[in-house]
């Protein structure tokens, strides 16, 4: 692997994982943890956004200018891989399925998806919205046929897709069958990561503005809609990422992306999504994405001022670093994540808690 630079960051304060399906605490306590941060070689330096993990080796990357990234080594090589066309796309979203079957989802106008088979030697768009106003912020699945699309309201109704063959093709939901949208409500892009799918097959997404709503859904044809009480009011504040950690927790951050420090609590459900509450401890600034490692039992909270990471189900945040991401995911059965930013930048976390 090419290091373009190592940091090595050491956090000296009483660390005691709690299990993501438990409020006991594991065996073991910790009181360090280092957190080694390798920035990686880039080859194109455009803003990623999408970010999909297939296995602890292979990850599909997205972004401006129709940026689709691959490796398949761990982030020691990246790919570049043929676009779909020439209109030079902003790919907020991806979903991979393989190392050679991919979703991309474009942002703004025009609104399309575009599938692969083969790895990007080819591509099939399989929906598109020719409406001017049509964004679209994220994409996910719950297997390899049930997947949804959300983005922004169209003619005062949210847009709502759905698959049920893999993304060959996309139905629009009835807007009878979602909550009747806010004035001020839309989702956010910032990380491709407003949607997520808890243990129970429960799709989740987070909406922001007027107030910091969640949409939840078994099959995805019928929704409903919480109301929660992470930071809102404003156009560019509400839940930016959303995640379940594999049981009935779900944690979702957020903010507001003009307001870059200011801190603000997280909202995490016990229950799986039935009820929200605010976590007891702050993160350090607005956080564009929320994500979990299942081996080591710990959350991450990433955006433009650092990131933050509790061990404890959010009643203490510590921040570890001041590397500005707007997306990061964690390879399985590691504890290590792969992170990006708006400025193309790609970095390797490797967590490494010590008795």
């Amino acid at each position: 692997m090419k290091f373009l630079n190592q940091f090595i960051f050491i956090i000296s304060i009483p660390l005691i994982l709690l299990s993501c399906s438990g409020l006991a605490p594991n065996p073991a306590s910790f009181d360090l943890v280092q957190v080694t941060i390798t920035e990686l070689k880039d080859p194109q330096k455009n803003s990623i956004r999408g970010m999909s993990v297939v296995d602890s080796n292979t990850v599909w990357l997205s972004g401006v200018n129709e940026t689709i990234l691959r490796t398949v080594d761990q982030g020691k090589s990246w790919q570049k891989i043929t676009v779909p066309d020439i209109d030079s796309l902003d790919f907020r979203s991806i979903h991979a399925f393989s190392k050679r079957s991919a979703i991309v989802v474009s942002a703004g106008f025009p609104a399309r998806a575009y599938k692969t088979n083969d790895g990007g030697v080819s591509w099939s768009l399989v929906y598109e919205n020719k409406d001017s106003t049509a964004f679209m912020n994220s994409i996910a699945f719950k297997n390899d046929r049930e997947g949804i699309i959300i983005g922004d309201q169209i003619n005062g109704r949210h847009l709502i897709l759905r698959t049920g063959n893999g993304g060959v093709t996309w139905q629009r939901i009835d807007s009878v069958d979602i909550p009747r949208p806010l004035k001020i409500e839309n989702c956010f892009a910032a990380s491709g990561t407003c949607i997520t799918i808890s243990k129970s097959g429960r799709f989740f997404i987070g909406l922001g503005g007027e107030e910091a709503r969640i949409f939840s859904s078994i099959n995805g044809y019928k929704w409903k809609a919480k109301i929660t009480p992470l930071v809102h009011g404003d156009p560019s504040s509400g839940i930016y990422s959303i995640n379940a950690c594999g049981t009935g927790k779900i944690m979702a951050v957020g903010g507001d992306y003009t307001q870059a420090d200011s801190n603000h609590y997280p909202i995490i459900s016990m229950n799986d999504g039935k009820s929200w509450i605010k976590t007891k401890g702050m993160v350090n600034g607005y956080r564009s994405i929320i994500t979990y490692s299942k081996k080591g039992d710990f959350w991450v909270a990433g955006g433009t001022n650092g990131l933050d990471m509790s061990t404890d189900n959010g009643v203490t945040w510590a921040k570890f670093s001041s590397q500005d991401i707007t997306t990061l995911r964690f390879l399985p059965h590691t504890t290590k994540a792969i992170g990006a930013n708006s400025k193309g930048e790609l970095f390797m976390f490797d967590f490494q808690f010590k008795n």
